[in-house]
């Protein structure tokens, strides 16, 4: 399993803000050293540039943090929390798509988001450094069946909108989404499946005018967001 890890002065201090359970700090200064010292309890070690080099390519800024994990909740705590508004997407794979997603959710107010287990990416350095701290503030939630959590939702009072180009879908924005909401955006080649588009109240669609059939997915999921959050 690949070793969590985060680099950037912004990066490091949004994962200290956010009390995720960082294992190491390391850094390239003294004085960087004693100012991360006065913000965690994180173990801090001081490494040359060439220890920073040989982990990443990218602008470390001489600060690299290393993770035990990234939390993870169940849907328990949407029950218990009760949002307004829950993204949940159906089998997003590119780690670039789920980062972007999440740093538009976190722009839009969105603070529980719904993975499933299988055939999506999971979370991974790229997709926290993607985010640009957009994981602050987020729950995630990861099921196994996507199905059933949606009727479960359902239950609880939820609307289900579902992004799909199909013919009974509605333009995205002419709803009134109704409270609580459930926004579902689907896989990047394939969509939303079918069963789940079966227990949607509503299908979204967004118009297009040009040849490409279909706009990438993090894009969609920031302007289907926006007008989901805006009311």
């Amino acid at each position: 399993m690949e070793k969590l890890m985060l680099w950037g002065r912004n990066s490091v201090s949004d994962a200290i803000s956010a009390k995720l359970p960082i294992e190491q700090i390391y850094v390239s200064s003294e004085s960087l050293a004693h100012k991360i010292k006065t913000q965690t309890r994180a173990n801090v070690s001081i490494k040359d540039e060439r220890f920073f080099n040989q982990i990443t390519n990218e602008n470390h800024q001489g600060i690299i943090a290393t993770l035990k994990d990234f939390p993870i909740y169940d849907l328990d705590t949407i029950i218990k929390d009760m949002p307004q508004n829950i993204l949940v997407l159906d089998r997003v794979q590119d780690p670039h798509n789920l980062g972007a997603i999440i740093r538009s959710a976190n722009a839009l107010g969105i603070t529980h988001l719904i993975l499933t287990k299988d055939r999506s990416a999971n979370i991974t350095s790229t997709v926290l450094k993607v985010s640009s701290g957009g994981f602050v503030g987020l729950k995630i939630i990861k099921v196994n069946n996507l199905v059933a959590t949606i009727k479960k939702l359902k239950k609880n009072g939820y609307w289900v909108y579902a992004s799909a180009l199909n013919q009974n879908a509605q333009h995205f924005d002419s709803i009134t989404y109704n409270k609580p909401s459930i926004l579902i955006v689907g896989n990047e080649a394939n969509g939303i499946s079918q069963p789940v588009l079966n227990e949607s109240d509503v299908l979204v669609y967004i118009p297009q005018k040009g040849s490409v059939q279909s706009m990438n997915v993090s894009v969609a999921s920031a302007l289907l967001m926006y007008q989901l959050t805006k009311e």
